[in-house]
């Protein structure tokens, strides 16, 4: 599988594929099965599922993971679903492409349209409108935001407050962000907030900000790029951390050389 660098959030977007266009669904009971599936393997791997996605041929998956378990969760799931897939139906050789892709989210922004985008799915390919398709969680959502305990197969609570009510969730996953008026122009993100964000980031990493300057330079500069990967500009992690533009872009352009060099040599 290729290379992601690994997100300080947890929460990454991935997307199994059938091999060929292969459909991976062909009745309700195949997907009642791999969602099942997908609640164990990811339950026992300490991965949580946080949206999801069924379409014919693909999964489309927001799933929140510290602890770099994803990878086997998902070989799990889907060689376990293949085989059993291939079993029922007659069919041999592979169900899934070899390769699931994922992408880090590492803001609170690239979250919410990761999760907008995974229930959008099936509207963008013509095959039914948002709140009316069955195989997402859409539904569950709705049904957390009205405090309706009812277990399904994703946990919304850890993203719940990012949207701030189902009036809010529903206006943004109805979106129309490509060349149309968005549902919720306030969500973007104000300087506050995203100064608010490095600073989770940085705790997270085990440094406030403020004490950035004064801890090892080894350590320093680990958090200064994870913060430029998140997404910030040399300019802000100046600006939230006191250490100068030209130090800051020392660092970024070192750990930069570092990363290419990395992947180079797969």
């Amino acid at each position: 599988m290729q290379r992601v660098w690994r997100t300080v959030t947890g929460f990454y977007y991935v997307c199994a594929r059938g091999t060929d266009k292969q459909l991976i669904f062909e009745t309700d009971d195949d997907r009642w099965e791999f969602l099942e599936l997908m609640r164990d393997c990811c339950r026992e791997a300490g991965v949580t599922v946080v949206a999801w996605c069924l379409m014919g041929g693909h999964v489309d998956l927001v799933l929140l993971d510290y602890e770099d378990e994803m990878s086997a969760a998902m070989q799990r799931l889907l060689l376990t679903y293949a085989r059993r897939f291939n079993k029922r139906t007659g069919r041999t050789g592979h169900l899934f492409q070899n390769r699931f892709d994922r992408r880090s989210l590492d803001t609170d922004w690239q979250v919410m349209e990761a999760i907008r985008s995974v229930h959008a799915d099936p509207q963008e390919a013509g095959v039914s409108l948002i709140e009316r398709y069955p195989w997402s969680s859409f539904a569950e959502y709705l049904r957390a935001y009205d405090n309706d305990m009812t277990r399904g197969f994703s946990d919304p609570s850890c993203v719940l407050e990012l949207f701030g009510s189902a009036k809010a969730f529903i206006a943004y996953s109805l979106s129309t962000p490509d060349g149309g008026e968005p549902g919720m122009p306030d969500l973007k993100e104000t300087e506050w907030e995203r100064h608010a964000f490095a600073e989770k980031l940085a705790k997270g990493l085990g440094v406030p900000l403020n004490e950035l300057k004064t801890v090892a330079s080894s350590r320093r500069d680990g958090i200064i790029f994870a913060l430029h990967d998140g997404g910030y500009t040399v300019r802000e992690i100046e600006r939230y951390t006191g250490i100068s533009k030209s130090t800051v872009s020392r660092i970024v352009r070192a750990y930069a050389r570092m990363k290419a060099q990395a992947e180079g040599s797969e």
